[in-house]
């Protein structure tokens, strides 16, 4: 059976049966990374740099406005999506 000793009364008690006040847990410096979760300060993983199907996806537009810029180059005879998508692929070129 696990149990937890209190150093100044000398009792041991079954650590089910301990309340968290009655730890004596060091304090740490604690950050909260990009995921949400605590680590201690200085241990938090980096976010990773975006990759380029990420970077294309945040800048492309809608899939509504694309069809919708596929109508009008249709209809006035012009290439805005073509162009557009073309110039975020420039943007960010395959790895």
């Amino acid at each position: 059976m696990r149990g937890y000793l209190n150093e100044e009364t000398k009792e041991v008690k079954p650590i089910n049966q301990v309340r968290a006040a009655e730890l004596e847990l060091p304090d740490y410096d604690v950050e909260q990374a990009y995921n949400g979760k605590l680590y201690l300060t200085g241990y938090a993983p980096v976010k990773p740099e975006p990759t380029y199907v990420e970077k294309r996806k945040a800048e492309y537009p809608s899939l509504a406005d694309q069809l919708d810029m596929i109508y009008w180059d249709k209809v006035n005879n012009t290439n805005l999506w073509q162009s557009t998508i073309a110039e975020i692929k420039e943007k960010y070129p395959k790895e």
